[in-house]
């Protein structure tokens, strides 16, 4: 009798194994093959991933009175490197994050800088009225949102620039490099 069919003294005889007879060429080229797969879903911000460099700061759209802006902070940013990679963000505090969760969202201008933009549209303007004036020329907007302690999230204008919000301020990016050549928003 063959081991496929040997019989179990608690179940009775086993069914035959239809994986017992598979080579093992056959066994690693299906390991590989879904290995091939695995780098599309584990690097979902590599559209995002490069270096990139804050070029300016505005005062974010629901800014209504002086004061609300941090100056030092704004002073401090703008003309910092960035640079997204899979594993980590190398940038100045609160941007830079040794693990992040990323995550990619394609986002309405209502739902922009964690709802900001929806909250200030009224009966004049609406979110997507300010997005546009921000730059936002497609919708839904690309968006990466990092999963780390400071919570921010880039929002895409195009392949080259991005924009986030931090204290009432916007801070608009403009990539320096690409991290994976090719890839696109």
């Amino acid at each position: 009798m063959s081991p496929e069919r040997a019989l179990d003294p608690d179940r009775g005889p086993r069914a035959p194994n239809r994986f017992a007879r598979v080579r093992w060429p056959a066994r690693a080229w299906a390991v590989l093959t879904l290995a091939a797969f695995v780098p599309a879903f584990a690097s979902a911000q590599d559209h995002f991933s490069g270096g990139w460099k804050i070029e300016t700061s505005e005062p974010a759209p629901w800014v209504t009175k002086p004061g609300m802006i941090e100056n030092d902070e704004v002073r401090r940013l703008v003309g910092a490197a960035v640079e997204i990679r899979h594993v980590r963000i190398d940038a100045p505090a609160p941007l830079g994050c040794r693990a992040p969760h990323y995550e990619i969202k394609r986002e309405q201008a209502e739902g922009l800088f964690e709802g900001g933009l929806g909250e200030i549209a009224d009966a004049t303007q609406s979110a997507d009225q300010i997005a546009q004036k921000l730059g936002f020329r497609v919708r839904p907007i690309p968006s990466l949102v990092t999963g780390c302690a400071a919570e921010i999230a880039y929002h895409a204008l195009d392949d080259d620039h991005l924009i986030f919000a931090l204290n009432n301020s916007l801070y608009r990016l403009k990539r320096t490099h690409a991290g994976i050549p090719g890839k696109k928003l």
